[in-house]
Formats: structure tokens, C-alpha cells, sequence
């Protein structure tokens, strides 16, 4: 753990890519087994995928984890604040999300999306697994 600290420190701009992996790998480690399936063509889910980014843009806590299960709700506001604010900019200025496919994983559906941002800048890959309506976890990288 002392030598990831290390690293993030050297490397400018990896500090909150990485904390943001760990906020979000923290709500698809509280996942049930029991999941929902994805639609195949990740019409349903990628309304969901707009509102947590929306919500993220806005740094709505509530708006985040009221679409998630009461694992994925238990993450601390501290940590939402903190990735929503580093991501913040460049969702405010104008982003689309593109359904990639799914993947089935730990007998969950999960479908993949890429988000690509307004700035041109690095798009990152979202993953969603939805259980009964409601966000059992949410990855961004």
C-alpha cells in the first residue's frame, strides 16, 4: 500500500484516476450475487449510466446513491465528493457514452460502456451492473 501512495505522488494526474477506481471497485465489492440481466443492447442501462454521471457532475450525493442498492448507497460522501469533483470539469462541459457490450463476471451481467468527453482529452471505461432496478456497482476507469 506505502509503495501505490508512493506512486501516486510522483505521477501527476494518476492520483485521482486511481482513487476513483478504488471509490467505485468499493460499491462492486458490496454486490449480492443475485443480479439482474443486462438488455443486449444496453438500452435500459445506459439512462442509468447518464444519471450517475450526471449526478457526478453536479457532485449530487444524494442523486448517486438513491439509484443504487443500499450497498452501492453506503459509500461515504467524503469519497463521492472527492472523485465527482476531479471528474466534474470535463462532465460539465459536455460528454456522450457509447454501449460497448456486456460481460458476465462473479455471475453478475455487467455492461460496458466508453465515455468520451467534450475536451478530447482521455475517455474512460464504464462498467454497470444493475440489480433489480437499482445500481449494485458502478466502475470507472
Amino acid at each position: 500500500m506505502h509503495s501505490v501512495t508512493a506512486s501516486l505522488r510522483n505521477e501527476p494526474g494518476r492520483g485521482a484516476g486511481y482513487l476513483l477506481a478504488l471509490f467505485l471497485m468499493l460499491a462492486s465489492l458490496l454486490l449480492s450475487p443475485l443480479s439482474e440481466a443486462a438488455s443486449p443492447d444496453g438500452a435500459g442501462d445506459q439512462v442509468v449510466v447518464r444519471g450517475l454521471l450526471d449526478a457526478m457532475a453536479k457532485n449530487d450525493y444524494q442523486a448517486f446513491t438513491g439509484q443504487g442498492t443500499p450497498e452501492f448507497a453506503a459509500i461515504e460522501e467524503a469519497q463521492f465528493n472527492q472523485v465527482a469533483q476531479s471528474l466534474a470539469p470535463r462532465l460539465q462541459q459536455g460528454y456522450t457514452v457509447d454501449y460497448m457490450g456486456q460481460l458476465r463476471q462473479q455471475g453478475l451481467d455487467i455492461s460496458v460502456w466508453k465515455v468520451s468527453f467534450q475536451d478530447q482529452g482521455d475517455d474512460l471505461l464504464a462498467t454497470l451492473n444493475v440489480q433489480n432496478g437499482r445500481v449494485g456497482g458502478f466502475f470507472l476507469r
